[in-house]
């Protein structure tokens, strides 16, 4: 998939425990589609303690999305709730965990001033 994908969930399983993430517990999955194939990444969280691998298994929330969006998602450059709202994104069972997910993506790039 992409990059900034990849390197947003390598990353966040990299850090281990997030502060901001201290009062969640459950499982997403992520479901990514390209060209008719499907990328999944399952993030469990236990009280701060994050864990990012490509298991299979039951989960809390899932979520699916085309793996161009996703990428824009993890880069700042897109809004995973307001892309949920606006259908681009499904989200399934407990959406309060994207939401809290969403704590964790980057911040929009800065526009320059003209």
């Amino acid at each position: 998939m992409g990059a900034a994908t990849t390197e947003f969930l390598e990353g966040l399983g990299n850090r281990g425990h997030e502060q901001l993430l201290e009062t969640t517990t459950g499982t997403v999955r992520l479901d990514l589609t390209k060209n008719g194939k499907v990328e999944r990444w399952l993030v469990t969280i236990d009280k701060g303690d994050v864990d990012v691998s490509h298991r299979r298994g039951v989960s809390d929330c899932t979520v699916i999305a085309a793996a161009e969006l996703f990428d824009r998602i993890a880069s700042g450059e897109a809004n995973a709730f307001a892309a949920a709202l606006r259908g681009e994104l499904i989200v399934g069972g407990d959406t309060k965990l994207l939401v809290r997910l969403q704590r964790l993506f980057p911040s929009p790039p800065r526009k320059k001033r003209r």
